[in-house]
């Protein structure tokens, strides 16, 4: 399988998943919550519900290469857009996780673990793009958004698991399923998010702890950021060697 073939097939399967969640939102009030937390705290759901459905349906277009070329005065100002709505998703579904988990604590840890690995990318991404870091911008929001796109693939763990055992919502195995396909989804998301980011990762781009893509010159010297090399273990091997 070529790269071509992979990035097709990547973004046939975001797009999918994308439709699959801008879908939960539209149907969420056409169907009784299976939460009855959701009913102490309406104005809080909403704000999670739409706005994490918005999000679905423009984040992807964020990453389409062609639209960022010919387009960037849209690109930049829908991801301004897009962070602000980000962590309002983000900050509501963590008061959900930990004010009303339908899983109790396991839920809790879940959504608080990926919840603010949610927010940090975002922010992360954010901070980078203002500083002039293109490549990091892309990474760190390629990590946000697939961790927003994990509650897509969360539903199609959940749902299929839930008539397989006929699990009813009073019962405490509901929360179970529940919290298995939430750590499930967001785990397999995190781990292609990091998979694809070293694949396309260009060579000499800065990674996350400021190194060079490329570590290592001539000299065996690793450069860090600002230009400057810091000695590596080729150089101190040549050192001690005399």
């Amino acid at each position: 399988m070529t790269n071509r073939d992979i990035t097709l097939a990547l973004g046939a399967a975001v797009g999918i998943l994308a439709l699959v969640g801008v879908a939960a939102s539209a149907t969420h009030y056409i169907q009784e919550p299976y939460n009855p937390g959701f009913l102490r705290f309406p104005t809080v759901v909403a704000l999670h519900v739409v706005l994490g459905g918005v999000y679905l349906a423009l984040a992807p277009f964020q990453f389409v290469k062609r639209i960022r070329s010919r387009h960037l005065a849209y690109h930049r100002r829908i991801g301004r857009l897009l962070v602000a709505i980000g962590v309002m998703v983000g900050a509501t579904a963590l008061f959900m996780g930990f004010v009303i988990p339908k899983g109790g604590s396991p839920e809790r840890a879940v959504i608080g673990l990926f919840g603010t690995l949610f927010l940090f990318a975002l922010v992360k991404g954010f901070l980078h793009i203002r500083a002039g870091r293109v490549s990091l911008h892309r990474e760190w929001m390629i990590r946000a958004f697939a961790i927003g796109l994990a509650i897509a693939t969360a539903r199609l763990i959940f749902f299929p698991a839930l008539l397989i055992t006929m699990a009813d919502p009073i019962e405490e195995r509901f929360g179970t399923l529940l919290v298995v396909s939430l750590a499930v989804a967001f785990v397999l998301h995190a781990s292609v998010a990091e998979l694809w980011i070293r694949s396309t990762r260009r060579s000499g781009a800065l990674t996350a702890d400021g190194m060079k893509a490329d570590e290592g010159t001539g000299n065996g010297a690793r450069r860090i950021v600002g230009g400057g090399l810091r000695p590596g273990w080729r150089w101190w091997r040549r050192r001690f060697r005399g």
